[in-house]
């Protein structure tokens, strides 16, 4: 492989498009922090929470950020300390409280790994370290995990450990989850306040976004170091893309653009073909039943578009899943070219 065929992989793996709502996403993550700098650490922090299915884009928005603040050393009279300007932590499953505080004591680098002490004890040693690493945003990903297999008495003490631990360290934390990890601040009140004025949903696309999944595209294909056989923010090319990702950023980039162009690298091609990315999506996307939306006529082509989030039930049936997942209604091109006549009355 050439210097510049991998030049150009790099360039795909890194293609990072932020959506309108991760854009809003990041000026209120900016605000949390600057207002809690401003303030000196004194009051109680607005916090921010943010859902979204599997595959909409929070991980990837989250690696980007973290990126940008990575943590640091500094010298310190003749020590070396580390700053660590955003604390990242995803969080383990747990049935108590204790194994939080152990996962972001061993982010912080705790010489004991979060062990020696009970949970007063272990809370009170991660705001000192929090302090002296001059932390000014926590991120805890995975916030379902506080509830998996988990009874109502179970998630609640760990929200409330939340809420305490706000109350003391005085740091703005991002909660992301999936819609279904709702209940964890539904069960305690001043951890819903928290976040209240922050809340974020992000939504895979569907017809009624479409537009905005054009102009999604249109970014991308702008980013892509070889072009495409054909424009991919063209309705009738933006719909076999729709159709073969459901509206899901990370089947729609991992599933079939990165590896078609890719492979469009490998091949030393000119541009991306239309059987690049057939077999991106044949061999990329195993919930198809056998009709790749790349490869039919357009009239052929049903896609499926999120209709309902998952959500949390807590009058399942014992032993049934309390989490209910999200359903998906059947669309074709002809209602997308409906919905368009429409809109422009």
């Amino acid at each position: 492989m050439t210097p510049e065929q991998k030049e150009k992989i790099r360039a795909v793996k890194n293609i990072f498009i932020p959506t309108n709502t991760l854009q809003k996403m990041l000026q209120s993550m900016k605000r949390i922090r600057e207002l809690a700098i401003i303030d000196g650490y004194k009051n109680r922090p607005d916090c921010m929470f943010v859902t979204g299915e599997t595959g909409v884009g929070k991980t990837t928005f989250i690696e980007q950020y973290l990126e940008a603040n990575q943590r640091y050393d500094v010298a310190d009279g003749e020590e070396e300390k580390t700053v660590i300007p955003v604390l990242y932590c995803s969080l383990p499953k747990s049935k108590r409280p204790v194994h939080v505080v152990e996962q972001l004591l061993v982010k912080m680098g705790d010489e004991l790994q979060g062990k020696g002490d009970d949970v007063p004890g272990l809370t009170n040693r991660l705001v000192h370290l929090a302090k002296k690493a001059k932390v000014e945003l926590i991120i805890i990903d995975e916030f379902q995990h506080a509830i998996d297999a988990a009874n109502e008495d179970i998630f609640e003490d760990i929200g409330e450990w939340f809420k305490i631990f706000i109350d003391a360290a005085r740091i703005p934390i991002v909660f992301l989850g999936v819609p279904w990890a709702k209940p964890i601040l539904d069960v305690n009140d001043q951890l819903r306040r928290r976040v209240r004025k922050n809340s974020y949903t992000i939504e895979n696309y569907t017809l009624d976004t479409f537009n905005e999944f054009q102009m999604f595209l249109q970014r991308v294909e702008q980013e892509l170091p070889i072009k495409p056989y054909r424009e991919l923010w063209e309705q009738e090319m933006a719909f076999r893309l729709f159709a073969a990702s459901r509206g899901n950023l990370s089947e729609l980039m991992e599933g079939i653009i990165q590896p078609a162009c890719i492979e469009a690298i490998y091949d030393e091609s000119q541009f991306i073909s239309e059987r690049h990315f057939i077999d991106a999506v044949e061999e990329n996307t195993d919930w198809l039943d056998g009709n790749n939306p790349l490869a039919v006529e357009i009239d052929k082509v049903e896609a499926l578009q999120q209709k309902t989030s998952s959500y949390w039930n807590e009058n399942a049936e014992r032993l049934a899943s309390k989490v209910v997942k999200p359903t998906y209604a059947t669309v074709k091109f002809s209602n997308l070219n409906l919905q368009t006549v429409l809109s422009k009355r």
